[in-house]
């Protein structure tokens, strides 16, 4: 019985067994790199495939290297961002952790203010499958002792503007700018703790 999840259009019959050039294997290479860059791979599974692309000597040995990467028909495709701007409301969002931590994820409400406070607790932000009030966020954070992390769509523009004080504020490396997106402002204070922003990883998206 043939598995569902193997593509069909590799094998011998399709070239499958062809030998992969140096271009082939630096096409892989290329393609690792950017889904890397954009948080779909660590930098220690890039790497582990990179070193098995070098070694590829067929088309076989390099499909498997990207195939939950791309989609049978191109690059995977963005997850649909959902805005409800007719019913945003003026009243910011509260979330709170104190000596707890605090997770919002999947389908939540997103509203154009934030205020975030973690003081000896951590606070985790999945906005990959939310609805948003507005095009334009505003996250006012303040953290001691503690951490935040939020986790924004691919295309979002987030402008960082949190002063660390034994601390730090990290925009990960993130996808391009896509006006599709939303734009994230982070401000506020982070002491003896962390608040970091990046978009998802490949495991986030198999869940």
């Amino acid at each position: 019985m043939s598995n569902p999840l193997e593509p069909s259009d590799v094998g011998p019959a399709a070239g499958g067994d062809l030998t992969a050039s140096d271009a082939d294997r630096g096409h892989v290479i290329s393609l690792l790199n950017a889904a890397q860059a954009e948080g779909r791979l660590t930098p220690v599974e890039r790497d582990q495939r990179i070193a098995a692309a070098r070694l590829a000597e067929t088309f076989d040995d390099l499909v498997p290297l990207t195939r939950d990467l791309v989609s049978p028909t191109g690059p995977a495709a963005r997850p649909v961002v959902t805005y409800d701007e007719a019913n945003a409301t003026d009243a910011a969002d509260q979330i709170v952790a104190i000596f707890a931590g605090t997770t919002r994820k999947h389908t939540w409400r997103v509203r154009r203010n934030t205020s975030i406070l973690a003081m000896f607790g951590g606070v985790e932000l999945d906005l990959t499958r939310a609805t948003f009030e507005a095009h334009e966020l505003t996250f006012n954070v303040f953290c001691l002792f503690g951490g935040v992390e939020v986790v924004v769509p691919p295309g979002t523009e987030v402008d960082s503007q949190v002063m660390a004080v034994f601390g730090g504020a990290d925009v990960r490396k993130l996808t391009p700018p896509d006006g599709s997106a939303p734009r994230l402002v982070v401000k506020g204070f982070c002491g003896f703790g962390g608040v970091e922003v990046r978009n998802p990883k490949a495991r986030d998206r198999r869940h």
